[in-house]
């Protein structure tokens, strides 16, 4: 599912409003834009995948959610959530992001792994949506002044947290190819040697990489491709649970009366 996003006008460099998410699951292809956005309102867990792969985090007023024009993004929400959203070209952004001493958007980067927090730029979003900035030099101004901000708060995260043994792209393709063959039977030990890690250490980073441990993704994903085929298709449950990698249908029963709330038959009603 997926809600518009205010049009940025042909003519214009950037703009930002407020803009309004229930709380349901929202999917969005590339925007050709760098959407910043200040959560005003909501505080729940959030699926979120704002570039670098889907992750599990607590947001809360006053976070900051980054995404980058060429990244299609996800937002799962418990609770809904009220934004100030800006949406900038990405020309016009380069151009602030190198007046700060940066090169390119390749060097916010670090920022799409998961929201940030920064005073000044929630400030400036605010002022920004508001109008308070009520010339061309101010607005200018203080957009070059968030973007220093943001590249000091990408640098920083890169400081404090060295190259990782489990890369994102690495994590990235090991996933794929799990979704491609969910049927096997994956365990750490297994996913650890595609990617030549030992099992704890490759434990440690899938979590921390993913918010979740490699049980709880793998139940998640289990659950979430049942109910697809449940509500998408007329295959028997029992092929269902074996398709996705449950070992039975009452396994998959339970994971989902646990995860969803729902048994398979009464999702198939419900679609």
């Amino acid at each position: 599912m997926g809600a518009d996003y205010p049009e940025l006008p042909a003519d214009e460099p950037w703009a930002a409003a407020r803009v309004f998410f229930s709380a349901e699951e929202y999917r969005h292809p590339p925007t050709g834009l760098v959407q910043l956005r200040l959560v005003r309102r909501g505080s729940a867990y959030l699926d979120v995948d704002l570039g670098l792969g889907l992750r599990r985090v607590f947001s809360r007023p006053g976070d900051l959610l980054l995404t980058l024009g060429d990244r299609a993004t996800i937002f799962r929400g418990e609770d809904a959530r009220e934004l100030t959203l800006l949406q900038i070209r990405p020309r016009a952004a380069v151009k602030l992001l190198r007046q700060s001493g940066g090169r390119t958007l390749q060097d916010l980067h670090p920022l799409l792994r998961r929201p940030v927090r920064d005073q000044v730029i929630a400030e400036i979003l605010r002022r920004l949506e508001c109008g308070g900035y009520r010339t061309a030099t101010a607005q200018q101004w203080a957009l070059g002044l968030m973007f220093a901000h943001l590249l000091d708060l990408a640098r920083q995260i890169v400081s404090s947290h060295p190259r990782p043994p489990l890369t994102g792209e690495a994590l990235t393709e090991l996933l794929i190819h799990v979704e491609e063959h969910l049927a096997e039977a994956w365990t750490v030990d297994r996913l650890a040697a595609k990617v030549n890690l030992p099992r704890r250490t490759f434990a440690a980073a899938f979590k921390q990489a993913k918010g979740l441990s490699v049980h709880q993704y793998l139940l998640q994903l289990r659950a979430d491709q049942a109910v697809a085929l449940l509500t998408g298709t007329d295959l028997p449950i029992a092929d269902i649970a074996q398709s996705v990698g449950f070992a039975h249908q009452a396994h998959m029963t339970r994971v989902l009366n646990r995860l969803k709330r729902r048994t398979p038959a009464q999702l198939r009603r419900e679609a």
